[in-house]
C-alpha cells in the first residue's frame, strides 16, 4: 500500500479550456499507457474545467482530452515522483487566439 506522499506523486491535475480561455466542463479525460492502447483511467472535467486523475505507477503516459464540441488533444506525461500539472487549450474552429 502506497503512503500518502507516494500516492500524491501519481496525481495528474489540470484544466481543460478552449483557445479563448473558457472552461470546458464535462470533457472526457483519459489516461493511457504511452504506447497507446486501452485507457487506464477515465474521468470528466468539472464545471470549472478542472480534473484530477491518479496513475497506477510512475512512468510515461498519454493524457488525452475530448470535447464533443471541439475535438480532442493529447500530451505525453512523465510521472517521476511528484504531481504533474497539465493545461489543455482546445482550439475553437474559426477563431484565431492571440
Amino acid at each position: 500500500m502506497a503512503d500518502e506522499a507516494g500516492a500524491e506523486a501519481l496525481i495528474i491535475r489540470g484544466r481543460v479550456r478552449d483557445s479563448l480561455g473558457v472552461a470546458l466542463p464535462r470533457a472526457v479525460v483519459t489516461l493511457s499507457a504511452s504506447g497507446g492502447g486501452r485507457s487506464l483511467v477515465k474521468t470528466r472535467s468539472a464545471e470549472d474545467g478542472g480534473f484530477t486523475v491518479a496513475a497506477p505507477d510512475h512512468g510515461d503516459y498519454l493524457l488525452a482530452v475530448f470535447s464533443p464540441q471541439l475535438g480532442s488533444q493529447s500530451v505525453a506525461v512523465r510521472l517521476e515522483g511528484r504531481p504533474v500539472e497539465v493545461e489543455f487549450r482546445i482550439d475553437v474552429p474559426g477563431v484565431v487566439a492571440d
